[in-house]
């Protein structure tokens, strides 16, 4: 008897999809899209950073840093500034506007996670949260060793 296959990626996608807009639902007023928020929430962890940094952290390309970076700066939520030690690097900082957004940003990102885990218990979220980091760690290492075999 042949087992019936159901894709992962396929969920994974639909949550996505609909992450992408109730971000951009939610943070509208912002300037802040899909594509611009986890650059946003990486600057809240750690603030100054360069644009080589963003694009390592968030594993993108140098190219999607610099559209966002751009989108961001063209909200009024960044700011690029060169480095003191290296004229030929911009460090990215938040602007006083960013900040003063952070709180609305984060509860609209807990309240997404709410809704995405209603009806879920604390024990299967817990479990759900390390499946996903797994996953996505398989999908990296996956990732990485295609790019050194290339």
């Amino acid at each position: 008897m042949k087992e019936s296959y159901e894709s992962v990626g396929k969920w994974i996608s639909v949550i996505d999809r609909h992450t992408q807009m109730y971000v951009s639902r939610s943070l509208r007023h912002f300037g802040v899209g899909a594509g611009q928020l986890p650059f946003l929430i990486r600057l809240y962890k750690i603030d100054g950073v360069s644009q080589d940094y963003l694009a390592k952290e968030l594993v993108v390309d140098k190219a999607t840093v610099t559209r966002a970076v751009q989108s961001l700066e063209e909200s009024g939520l960044i700011t690029r500034r060169p480095c003191e030690s290296d004229r030929r690097k911009n460090l990215v900082f938040l602007t006083e506007k960013a900040r003063a957004a952070k709180e609305e940003i984060e509860r609209a990102m807990q309240s997404w996670t709410g809704i995405l885990t209603k009806n879920i218990s604390e024990e299967e979220k817990t479990v759900l949260l390390s499946l996903l980091k797994r996953a996505a760690g398989n999908a990296m290492e996956d990732t990485s060793a295609r790019e050194h075999t290339d």
